[in-house]
């Protein structure tokens, strides 16, 4: 099985930390209603106004929680400060699940369903996907469970040393369940991480062996049919010359024109020559007024440029992909191509105003057997790059870096 990068571990390690904490935030509700139930069921009417005023704030820290987790306008999956936010929050409601709940015991003198209330947080810590955090949690848990015991006085004489012993044991038992739980997690995690990188190895190489393919095609189809096509058409041009006024002569010029032109666009969108022979500016500048005239979408490029390097096939792939993916999935009227240097790194941004797409869409179309965008990013990610979605109000805004090589950005000083 293949090693997974930490790239790889920390997208996969998002994931399961997005579903988890969503779950997590549902069942915080739950523990709400259970806390209000016990309140009114076993403890005393005395200490329902100290209880109520915790009850209350715990269910909007809960109420908070859910919020976030199903907050469209974050994306858990991008970098930046966002992203550590997003790390850190999961923590912090844990803490707060130990504190609320401990305390909600200690308010409740001589009752027992606030105390089995408190099993909740083995199962609430058991979502997370962190075994070393898991772990901290789990023993403040435990010393939460002590106190909460030894600070009822009348449960301990009422039930016993053996059976206060008993009911810890249990706590603990459950504790260390929940700390497995977490700890097979994250061993799941770290496996699909590696099956993830080995696939995505297996994608950059199919890509790699596609680009052959397709320069092999292009110029199969440039230097054979094309030029028949050619050859034959200038046959008519000298024809026409020769016996003027033949219609059919003018409309058999013009269909072999028309052949001849999807022909240079096919071998152009299987493999650029102009790649080859002016660079990537060219050939990118060409390929979005190809996509604009098929497909009636107005794309604007900037586009600065001005060198040539072993990473320009890997953005030409990134960049056919995208606009494809505008032209047949966007449903925009608009899109725009950013290409440039900065900091001796390649920086491309594609950004349409149609229906949106994100690496959530990306991961299911991939599991559906499309690896279009999957695959590029796979390239772009092996060349040591970053392919990400940013946040837009509308559409997609899609940013692909390469580092340069050193050769080219040598070029640049």
């Amino acid at each position: 099985m293949a090693v997974a990068s930490d790239a790889e571990l920390s997208r996969v390690r998002k994931l399961h930390q997005l579903r988890s904490y969503r779950l997590a935030s549902v069942l915080r509700l739950g523990v709400v209603a259970l806390m209000i139930v016990a309140m009114i069921s076993d403890t005393r009417r005395s200490e329902w106004f100290q209880q109520s005023v915790l009850i209350a704030l715990y269910t909007v820290v809960a109420l908070c929680a859910l919020a976030l987790a199903f907050s469209w306008s974050r994306r858990w999956l991008g970098r930046g400060r966002l992203a550590q936010v997003g790390r850190v929050e999961p923590f912090v409601f844990t803490v707060i699940d130990v504190a609320a709940l401990t305390v909600f015991q200690v308010l409740s003198t001589n009752g027992l369903h606030p105390l089995l209330i408190m099993t909740a947080l083995p199962i609430l810590i058991g979502l997370d996907v962190s075994s070393q955090r898991a772990a901290v949690v789990l023993i403040f848990s435990m010393v939460g469970f002590s106190i909460a015991v030894l600070e009822d006085p009348e449960m301990v004489g009422s039930i016993g040393v053996t059976e206060a012993t008993f009911r810890f044991v249990l706590y603990g038992f459950l504790c260390v369940t929940a700390f497995l739980a977490v700890r097979a997690e994250e061993r799941h995690t770290r496996s699909v991480a590696g099956l993830s990188t080995l696939r995505e190895e297996l994608l950059a190489q199919t890509m790699t062996a596609a680009d052959v393919e397709q320069r092999r095609i292009s110029e199969s189809i440039h230097d054979g049919p094309l030029q028949d096509i050619l050859a034959v058409r200038q046959e008519l041009v000298e024809l026409d010359a020769a016996l003027p006024g033949d219609e059919r002569v003018t409309r058999a010029m013009v269909g072999l024109q028309t052949a001849a032109e999807r022909l240079r666009q096919a071998t152009f969108e299987l493999h650029p020559a102009v790649l080859e022979r002016v660079g990537l500016a060219a050939a990118v500048q060409q390929l979005a007024t190809f996509t604009a005239e098929r497909c009636g979408i107005e794309i604007s490029t900037d586009i600065d440029y001005p060198v040539r390097g072993e990473i320009d096939p890997i953005v030409f792939g990134a960049v056919r992909e995208l606009l494809s993916n505008v032209a047949q999935h966007s449903e925009a009227r608009s899109a725009s191509v950013t290409l440039g240097i900065a900091d001796q790194t390649c920086i491309l941004h594609v950004v349409d105003d149609g229906v949106g797409f994100d690496d959530e869409t990306v991961v299911r179309r991939l599991g559906e057997g499309h690896i279009g965008l999957a695959s590029h990013r796979a390239r772009v990610e092996a060349a040591g790059g970053a392919f990400s979605f940013l946040d837009v109000p509308v559409g997609t805004h899609v940013c692909v870096e390469l580092p340069l090589d050193k050769s080219t950005a040598g070029r640049l000083r």
